[in-house]
């Protein structure tokens, strides 16, 4: 009797507990799960905040009003709002520790959030975060909809009304509203895309994904398998404008830093499609046959990266630029960069370089250690400089190179050789040329360069210092049948010529300083001898040059100005002798000038000022010269002028000229610049006398001004009234011509010129 009441007792109790269990079940799991919410969160230095949870007995937990998001010290910064989230709990392998998932079925109705790296040395999730992530992963997932932005430095990846779901015993769907990845290289937009899902062995699978036209993803998957041991990886096969791409990505962070492997392959890819998809401008055509790629290591450590490259670029085309094929091998280990190969083929050019170099260190990318082989046969020298974007018409012909290459510690070494004929470098013709360089330590020696064009010939010799110093020193000789072709290399062709100008020219360079020696053979007329000795180190700009030590000496006895090369346009003298000395001295911005200059019987045509005939004398003598006489004539007036040059200061030249002669202003108009100076012939002198006109202004720069000085009255030209008044206007730009701009000065016309006062042009327009 006593053992069935205590049966019976034993039932009830177990009764009583039971009905408890059944009766606290929704308080204790909903209490239950914030508390271990908030205690996981409190681990990783999250925050947790869950508005109201619900666990009915045997149904499914309900979490409504969920924000997750990052501390300040985190690594990543991220913020998740989730609308409603559904539960189906394992309570048999969560309370009996048993192996399976924790989670059998995972449901969200609206999910929202933004991750971003930010501080990439901040608090990382720890060990037991992961696991415990991993054991998370459901059976089922179901996501309603989901917009997320990612930043990683300046690449962003956004996804926009998306919808997944995922079962492992069926099928599941995705799709999205858009997908925008924007980065520096890259911005492309996908809209509406739809595929099939498959979710097996914590393996998610999305396939046949519609990109874009030409582009679509076969197949795309998430390994998080092993996430639980930090590592996760995707694998993705596209069909891409006409070829195949296949790669597979894995990352392993459980030791710093994270250790990537990567490894891909490319196939038959239209280069025209994929310009046109990714919205190039300018059309590339051709086919990428062939790429893998493979990498295992951490850039971060460049010393435990493993990497290698293999490419071939057929039919390439862009723009003006053709290749039939270009092939790239090249491979990185222990910091070592082996050029396997670089193939360049276009037509009948080709071009090989192979070498090894040590991957360099932040500090050291300006001394790179390398040492190669180079090889070129170039037999259309246009086509092959247009491939890397010079214009084809200024290159043309045959060359070939060949020899080694090496740098290490900042110091040069190899031996380049250079063969060409029938070359046009820079749209100058070179009949033949060759070359020899050698590279040594920090010395780069020009051991022979020889240029012939004609009956042109130039030879050179030389060393540069490749250190810090750029100490250079050598010899240049030159001899050249015309001058005259050359200079139109700095100007407008001229017509053909006949009148040639044979130049012989001798340099010698010692420690960037340069004595030059030259003779200039001008026909039926003394040869013109200078020399000139100043230095010029490496990298000197125009403004050191002026104020840098300088002296040159010109000596031409007698040049008779219509046997004159054509150096001009137009040509301005139809007789005349220059003859004359000058040695120039100090620098160019202050110089010292000795000599004297003198044209004798000039005829001209095409002068400025419509002048006919000129004759006259400058003396120099240190920082200022004298216009010992300047006698000029037009077709209506004769005139005479002295005058003075102060320059001591080139950049303040002041040119000031009396007439021996009256001048007059016949200017009635206001002006605000002078374009254009004109000068004719007066009977009655009731202008203003011009006393003196100064031109002054920088020899090498604009802004010039004319002043004129004129008499209140002219009773006598003889005797300057102290009274003067000035005048002072700019120099208009080149090429201002308008009446408006001109200064109309007048002068006592010729006898037969008397009867005709001038009268200055009437404006074509009056305003």
């Amino acid at each position: 009797m006593r053992f069935k009441n205590r049966l019976f007792l034993a039932g009830l109790l177990i009764l009583l507990a039971t009905l408890i269990a059944i009766w606290f079940a929704p308080l204790v799991v909903s209490n239950g799960v914030r508390l271990w919410v908030w205690w996981k969160a409190r681990q990783e230095g999250l925050v947790v905040n869950l508005d109201q949870i619900d666990a009915p007995l045997l149904r499914p937990v309900v979490i409504r009003g969920c924000r997750l998001r990052s501390g300040p010290d985190n690594a990543f910064q991220f913020e998740f709002i989730v609308k409603q989230v559904s539960l189906a709990l394992n309570f048999k392998h969560i309370l009996l520790g048993m192996r399976g998932r924790a989670v059998r079925d995972l449901s969200i109705q609206e999910l929202r959030g933004e991750l971003r790296r930010s501080n990439p040395a901040g608090r990382k999730m720890t060990e037991g975060g992961w696991a415990t992530l991993h054991k998370l992963l459901p059976q089922n997932l179901s996501v309603a909809s989901l917009d997320i932005r990612v930043e990683v430095g300046p690449t962003m990846i956004l996804l926009r009304k998306a919808f997944l779901s995922a079962s492992e015993i069926e099928a599941g769907r995705f799709s999205a509203a858009e997908v925008m990845i924007a980065s520096p290289w890259l911005r492309q937009t996908f809209s509406d895309l739809r595929g099939a899902t498959n979710w097996q062995n914590n393996r998610l699978a999305v396939a046949g994904l519609s990109l874009t036209h030409g582009l679509d993803l076969q197949s795309i998957t998430a390994d998080l398998s092993r996430l639980a041991d930090q590592r996760v990886g995707v694998e993705f096969d596209v069909d891409a404008f006409g070829g195949k791409i296949r790669a597979n990505i894995s990352q392993e962070w459980r030791s710093q830093p994270a250790n990537w492997k990567i490894a891909g392959s490319a196939s038959g890819i239209s280069l025209a499609q994929t310009s046109e998809a990714i919205g190039f401008t300018d059309r590339i055509d051709g086919l990428l046959h062939a790429c893998n790629f493979t990498l295992s290591g951490n850039l971060a450590e460049p010393s435990h990266v493993i990497a290698s490259l293999w490419t071939e670029l057929t039919a390439l085309t862009w723009r003006n630029r053709t290749a039939e094929a270009i092939t790239l091998g090249a491979v990185l280990y222990n910091r070592q960069i082996q050029l396997q190969q670089l193939y360049i083929r276009q037509k009948t050019n080709q071009l090989t370089l192979s070498g090894e170099a040590s991957f360099p260190n932040a500090s050291d990318w300006f001394s790179p250690d390398f040492r190669g082989e180079i090889s070129a046969a170039i037999n259309q020298l246009g086509d092959f400089a247009a491939l890397f974007g010079a214009n084809p018409g200024d290159f043309a012909g045959k060359i070939a190179v060949d020899g080694t290459m090496n740098t290490r510690n900042r110091k040069l070494g190899g031996h380049l050789t250079f063969d060409g004929v029938s070359l046009t470098l820079f749209k100058t013709a070179i009949d033949k040329l060759s070359a020899k360089l050698n590279l040594k330590a920090t010395e780069l020696e020009i051991e022979q360069l020889d240029l012939k064009r004609k009956n042109d010939s130039l030879t050179a010799q030389g060393k540069i210092d490749m250190s810090h110093e750029h100490v250079y020193s050598g010899t240049i000789s030159a001899t050249v049948d015309d001058l005259a072709e050359y200079l139109s290399i700095f100007r407008r062709s001229a017509e053909k010529n006949s009148k040639r100008t044979p130049t012989h020219i001798q340099i010698t360079i010692d420690s960037n300083k340069w004595n030059a020696r030259g003779v200039i053979g001008l026909p039926n007329s003394s040869p013109v001898d200078f020399t000139a000795n100043f230095p010029l180190p490496i990298g000197t700009d125009w403004t050191a040059f002026l104020a840098s030590p300088i002296n040159v000496t010109l000596d031409f006895p007698s040049i008779f100005l219509a046997n004159a090369p054509l150096f001009f346009h137009p040509e301005n003298f139809r007789e005349g002798v220059l003859s004359g000395s000058l040695s120039l001295s100090e620098t160019l911005q202050n110089p010292r000038i000795t000599g004297e200059a003198q044209l004798v019987n000039g005829r001209l045509q095409n002068a400025p000022l419509d002048l006919t005939e000129a004759n006259g004398r400058v003396t120099f003598g240190g920082n200022r010269a004298s216009l010992d006489f300047f006698h000029a004539a037009t077709k209506d007036v004769d005139l005479s002028f002295l005058g003075e040059i102060d320059f001591h200061d080139t950049s303040d030249l002041a040119i000031k000229i009396a007439g021996a002669t009256p001048i007059f202003d016949l200017t009635m108009r206001p002006i605000d610049c002078v374009g254009t100076i004109e000068i004719g012939a007066v009977t009655i002198a009731l202008a203003p006398v011009v006393a003196e006109m100064e031109f002054r202004g920088g020899l090498f720069q604009s802004g010039w001004t004319i002043g004129l000085k004129e008499r209140i009255s002219a009773q006598s030209f003889g005797a300057l009234d102290p009274n003067e008044t000035a005048r002072k206007f700019p120099l208009c730009a080149s090429g201002t011509t308008a009446a408006e701009k001109t200064l109309f000065l007048g002068a006592p016309g010729r006898p037969e010129a008397q009867r005709e006062t001038i009268r200055p042009k009437k404006r074509a327009k009056r305003q």
